[in-house]
Order: C-alpha cells, then structure tokens, then sequence
C-alpha cells in the first residue's frame, strides 16, 4: 500500500511539474513541420534531416589576433574602429516581371531593400514557423569610408536569435521594436543585461526619432529608413567590441577533392523565400535569386537599391558573396506561438558550406551566448573563407537544401 501511495504521489507530481511548464511564460514548443517544400529533387544533391556529424575541433578554439590592415569580417584591406552594427532588414513578398513572366518572390520589386550592398556578413533566419524569413545584416567595413551614408531599410523588428547575434559580435542592434509578451527575450536581457549597455536601438523609441524616417511611395511597415552610422555614434565610448576575426585564404583550400556546388537551393517551406545561390566561375561568388523551380529565366535576382534616392531599377546594385554557410540550427517556438521563434544558436551542429563552387559537410560549435560561432570543415579545422562577403542562413534541420554541379 505504501508503495502504491509512493507511485501515485509521484505521478500526481511528473504531471503538475509538466502542465507548470507547459503554462509558463518560458514554456516552448518543439518545431512542427509545416512546411510545404516545392523543390524539384531529382538530379540533386539532397541534404536534408542529414545525421549529425559530430566533427569536434583538432585544436582548442581560441579567439586569434586580428591581422593588421585586414577586416576580420570580410578579410579585405580595411583599417578603422571595429564597432559592428546589426540591422533587422525585412523580407516581404513582392513581385517583379523577369523575362516577360511576373515573379512573386519574398525581397524582390518594392519590397527590395536599400543601402544593404555596404554590409559584410548576411544572416537569413525563420521568422514564422512555416517558412517566412528575416534578414540580419552585419556593417563594419564601410564605417570607414562613411557609409552607408543615407541609411539602410526597411528597418524591422528582432528575435531572439538577433539577440544571440548581438552578443556574438558585440554589436550594436537596430530593429523597430519585438514580441514584448516574450519570457524569453526578457530572460535573455536578464542573463546578458545588454539592455543597460546603450547598443540596442528600437527606432519605436521616441529618443532616437532623428535617426529614421518613413520611405515615401514605400509601403508600412517595410518603410523605416534608418542612420546607422547616426546611432553607431551614440554608442558608449567605454563599450568595446572585441573581434573574433574570420580565417582567410587568397584561393580557396576546398577546390581539388570536394564536390562541385554551382546551383544551390534552400527551401525554407513557402515558395515566397525559396531561393536560389549561382555561382559566377568567372567571379568566383554566389548570386543570389528568388523563385521557386530550377528555371533561371524565372528567378528574379536578389538585389538592393543604392539609397532611398530614386528607387528605380538603374539605381540598384548586387550583392555578390563570396562564401555560402548554411547553418544547421533548431527553432523552438515559446508558448507554441508561430510569430515567436526560437532559435537555438548555442550549441552544435552541421554546416553545409559553399567555398569556391565547391561542398564541404562541416560543422559549428558556439560554446556559450559570449563566444563567437566557430565553424569548422570535414577535418575538424576552422574553415578558412574567400575574401568578400558571407551569406550565413540558419537553416532548421528539416528544411531542404539542394545543390548540383552545374
């Protein structure tokens, strides 16, 4: 009796100790897979729920100097004061006519971004459970050279994961506002107390009106404009961004040996964010396009415009990539709410990356919310990037990415 007493007191407690959890604020739930994925398979390279690999560092991760008159983002000759700015950049549907045929696409037309081109490191990460993406674009080399000097948009609002980001590069962050019913978010400003450090900029809070305007003939909310290198001054002077540089190589290490990737393909689960990576032999970067199929002729090219001034087609630019990181991160969604993800970014787990029109199944490893992301090739060294900029996408486990040779 006493021992069937013992087994119902404890099952009576397992089951208020889960419905506690399931009812708190910080309450999350594991990602459903709602995606409906559109890309054709057959002829690709399919990487998909792929094991883990497990490859661990040959050598002690350690934050190594930064090499004098080199940008530790971009590896590009660059001498100036590291203080890197994080911009939230939104990714709505738009439309644009390639080669006679309309193209319904997330980032393209008017929902194009501006001022973009400037920036060194991409990231691109889910914003809704089925597949929707936002962009978080990293700034540091061309502060020295005043740009972008009419500002960057359209400005949107953060997640958690642009939280991690934050403390990766101890940057500043420029977003208009986030979830403020988020347990998470307040937990993380707990544990981190960024929030008293003067580097987080909500173009929502009335003190920094005179770093934003509304975009006119641009639709809300896509329409913040914002000064970045405005807001990047008003960061304390005692506030010190300590690099962790990037390794660089002049010609990529991953030619002979790897698997040719020209054409890669990431479907996030909507057909408005699939898109497409070209690689351009002759350049040796990654275009990037948006559309669904492996029809070139209907993708339209991922491009920014110069500035807010004159938003017409002669007026945009490229945004060309010289290294492709998909990393393989998981989402969890608190109070099982689709609008608020997220992202698991400390840890480890795969890479699929993209150097050279070459692939290489690596890996990442974050130790902890105050180091930097360490990526790591099929040897378990660092990997070591083209010069230029880096596409990085946190890319969920389940969802499908696609390469072939050509």
């Amino acid at each position: 009796m006493k021992k069937k007493t013992c087994f119902v007191i404890f099952c009576l407690t397992w089951v208020f100790t889960v419905l506690l959890l399931a009812t708190s604020g910080h309450a999350m739930a594991a990602s459903k897979d709602t995606r409906k994925y559109s890309l054709p398979l057959k002829g690709s390279t399919i990487l998909q729920n792929t094991p883990d690999r497990g490859i661990g560092p040959v050598i002690e991760v350690v934050r190594h100097d930064r090499v004098a008159g080199e940008s530790p983002t971009t590896g590009l000759p660059w001498e100036g004061e590291y203080l890197p700015m994080l911009v939230q950049i939104g990714n709505s549907p738009g439309t644009r006519v390639v080669n006679g045929r309309t193209v319904n696409a997330s980032g393209i037309g008017k929902r194009a971004p501006w001022g973009v081109q400037h920036a060194d490191v991409v990231y691109e990460g889910i914003l809704y459970r089925g597949g929707d993406t936002r962009f978080t674009y990293l700034f540091s080399d061309s502060f020295a050279e005043g740009q972008p000097e009419k500002g960057v948009g359209p400005v949107r609002s953060a997640r958690i994961g642009d939280l991690l980001l934050r403390e990766e590069w101890q940057a500043g962050l420029v977003y208009t506002g986030n979830n403020r019913s988020s347990g998470s978010w307040a937990e993380l400003l707990r544990q981190t107390g960024v929030d008293k450090k003067d580097v987080l900029f909500s173009l929502l809070a009335s003190r920094y009106v005179d770093f934003k305007y509304p975009v006119k003939g641009v639709m809300p909310p896509d329409n913040f404009n914002a000064d970045i290198i405005g807001l990047r001054k008003l960061i304390p002077a005692s506030s010190i961004s300590q690099s962790y540089p990037f390794l660089f190589a002049d010609e990529s290490p991953y030619s002979p040996g790897y698997e040719a990737a020209h054409a890669i393909r990431l479907d996030w689960g909507t057909k408005n964010t699939t898109t497409h990576f070209q690689y351009d032999e002759e350049a040796n970067v990654y275009r990037r396009f948006c559309g669904t199929g492996t029809n070139k002729a209907r993708w339209a090219p991922y491009l920014s415009f110069a500035t807010t001034d004159g938003r017409k087609e002669e007026n945009m630019r490229p945004i060309l990539f010289a290294n492709l990181i998909v990393q393989r991160v998981e989402y969890k969604y608190e109070n099982d709410n689709i609008l608020m993800p997220v992202m698991e970014g400390v840890g480890r787990g795969n890479a699929d990356i993209f150097i050279g029109g070459r692939y290489i199944p690596g890996y990442w490893i974050r130790n902890s919310i105050a180091d930097p992301t360490v990526f790591c090739d099929d040897q378990g060294n660092e990997i070591k990037l083209l010069r230029g900029k880096t596409f990085i996408a946190h890319f969920p486990p389940e969802s499908l990415c696609t390469f072939t040779g050509e």
